[in-house]
């Protein structure tokens, strides 16, 4: 009996122990808001979600965004520093499905205040050809609070080509030819084996940045299909090495200018008939045979000698009714062309057609 009494008193301190240390865990510590305390390591900051990376001749440049905030949605107040993780897998043999085996952490120093939208850049320069590469990374308050692991990111890492050399451009009325030679060497100056493909990118003398006009282009030529008058296009190109599923983008060529004039002179339409009609004056003509035309502009002379025009954006087909009520008087009509250049190019008038309204 004594040995059970011993035993339950044992139990009832233990009971009493813990339902006095949650009572004291959960006092206020302070006059003002009162709020639970937070056990030691539960604010850690939130996830690194946007690692990436750039490969270079050197290496790779790895970056990602500081996080502003712990892993509950409260302001993060301090980061300390980053530890970046890093494994090396060999292309022939290795498993890069596998649980990666990392080395120990690179320690990426900040030690202040993370400000909103804050970027971090590190380069690693002891890659070599051959080998996978696999990255993640943690943010680290102190001790204690460090986040969990980033994102993850895997290439195979190779030396990029050199830039695509002799870019020309042919203007004609299908639009802008670009075509260059390609790159005979990577850029430690080995010479270069193997498919290549390229990016095309262009930009407007109105325009700040570059557009991807194509991805993946095999062939050393590419066709702009554009007909913009009166503006000047900058066109880059930039070789794409496969190495091992890994795209693995050179330098960019120099910028070529090349003014995007009008591609060949537009002709008068055809103006057919001028007739009334029980809705008003109906205005025919005859089809523009080309494939650039994006519509026609009406236009009526009246008794004054003034003209007016009569559509605010290109008629689509080859006929128009004008229902405008007219005072008595001779009127005449004629039409243009206009087509899908930038600004449109208008072609001439046609002839005039004139209708007596009594």
């Amino acid at each position: 009996m004594a040995g059970r009494f011993q035993t339950d008193m044992k139990e009832n301190l233990k009971k009493a122990a813990c339902i006095l240390f949650m009572c004291l865990f959960l006092l206020p510590v302070s006059c003002g808001r009162k709020r639970a305390p937070v056990p030691p390591g539960t604010l850690r900051p939130e996830r690194i979600k946007d690692l990436s990376y750039k490969i270079t001749a050197k290496g790779v440049i790895l970056s990602w965004t500081v996080p502003v905030r712990n892993h509950d949605g409260s302001p993060l107040s301090h980061v300390k520093e980053f530890r970046l993780y890093k494994a090396e897998v060999p292309i022939q043999g290795g498993c890069l499905d596998c649980p990666p085996r990392y080395e120990e952490p690179i320690s990426v120093r900040l030690d202040s205040k993370p400000e909103p939208g804050q970027k971090i850049s590190y380069e690693d320069t002891t890659l070599r050809p051959g080998y996978y590469y696999i990255y993640q990374v943690r943010t680290v308050k102190n001790l204690l609070n460090v986040s969990d692991l980033s994102n993850k990111i895997s290439f195979a890492w190779h030396c990029p080509p050199d830039a695509a050399q002799n870019l020309t451009a042919k203007v004609s009325e299908k639009g802008i030819l670009i075509k260059w030679l390609p790159p005979a060497k990577f850029q430690d100056g080995l010479p270069l084996k193997g498919p290549l493909k390229y990016r095309i990118l262009r930009k407007f003398d109105d325009e700040k940045t570059w557009t991807t006009l194509r991805k993946g282009v095999k062939e050393t030529s590419y066709m702009d299909k554009i007909r913009r008058t009166y503006r000047y296009a900058e066109y880059k190109v930039i070789p794409v090495f496969s190495y091992h599923g890994t795209d693995i983008p050179g330098r960019p060529s120099l910028p070529l200018l090349v003014r995007a004039k009008g591609f060949g002179h537009l002709k008068a339409p055809v103006l057919l008939d001028v007739r009334k009609d029980p809705e008003g004056i109906a205005v025919l003509w005859s089809k523009t045979k080309r494939y650039d035309i994006s519509g026609y502009n009406i236009y009526r002379k009246d008794p004054s000698k003034i003209i007016f025009k009569l559509n605010l954006h290109p008629i689509k087909t080859t006929s128009f009714t004008d229902r405008t009520s007219l005072p008595p008087g001779r009127y005449g009509y004629f039409v243009t062309a206009v087509d899908d250049s930038y600004p449109p190019n208008e072609s001439p008038p046609s002839k005039i057609i004139y209708i007596d309204i009594r």
